[in-house]
């Protein structure tokens, strides 16, 4: 069983993203190249031969932390097309600073609000007060707030997820065409997942996108610990 989940934790995962990012890339049809995204479907199909073989998902996750322990180093190479159109990053710096501050208290509030009417447990609301972020802030922050740290960290993948699939769809429902605008949404709500589903066509708005997902990690960390208890007590 050892040996059978090491292949099913890293090779099988490996070359399955591969064989589906190979398809997603020869896919010409925008629609489709949305919901082929291979993130979401190796999330999927993983799952699903889990449960299919009802395989344990303690020894899945263990022999899968080497794949975990390359998500920061991936974070940093986000830093490529960044250097790549950093002198149009320069010159709007100011206004991502305040999207992505703008994007990060509404993100916290919406999300207390909506646990609020729904009349969730304080330590679900916790959980998804600090979302917009990438996995690793989200953890830190979630833990000092009392919430669940496993819950807030499937939330995030989660989002990013969606924002692949749908955020292109989404800019071009409500006719957004500017290549900055869509980087600082995606990377202030989507973080790295939906920021890597920009760099390889856009490349100009995965710049924005990049620096949009540090600037929110940053300032996450800063304002949800302040903002969350404030608005926490103006609710209860």
């Amino acid at each position: 069983m050892t040996v059978s989940l090491w292949w099913l934790s890293v090779p099988l995962i490996i070359v399955l993203f591969l064989v589906l990012r190979f398809l997603n890339t020869k896919t010409q049809h925008a629609t489709v190249k949305a919901l082929s995204n291979p993130v979401c479907w190796a999330i999927v199909l993983i799952a699903a031969l889990l449960v299919a073989l009802k395989l344990p998902y303690e020894p899945f996750a263990e022999h899968s932390k080497v794949l975990s322990w390359l998500l920061e180093p991936a974070i940093v190479a986000l830093a490529l097309p960044l250097y790549q159109q950093f002198i149009h990053v320069k010159k709007n710096l100011l206004l991502i600073l305040i999207s992505c501050s703008l994007g990060v208290i509404n993100a916290t509030f919406v999300a207390s609000l909506i646990c609020y009417f729904f009349a969730a447990p304080a330590q679900l609301s916790a959980s998804l007060a600090s979302l917009s972020v990438t996995t690793p802030i989200t953890l830190l922050v979630t833990e000092s707030l009392g919430g669940i740290p496993s819950l807030a960290a499937a939330m995030v993948i989660f989002i990013g997820v969606l924002g692949a699939i749908f955020g292109n769809l989404i800019f071009s429902l409500i006719n957004i065409r500017n290549a900055q605008a869509k980087g600082v949404a995606i990377g202030t709500a989507c973080h790295a997942i939906g920021t890597a589903s920009l760099i390889s066509d856009q490349p100009k708005a995965g710049a924005f996108a990049s620096v949009a997902m540090a600037l929110s990690a940053l300032l996450s960390a800063i304002i949800v610990p302040i903002l969350y208890p404030v608005i926490q007590h103006v609710l209860v």
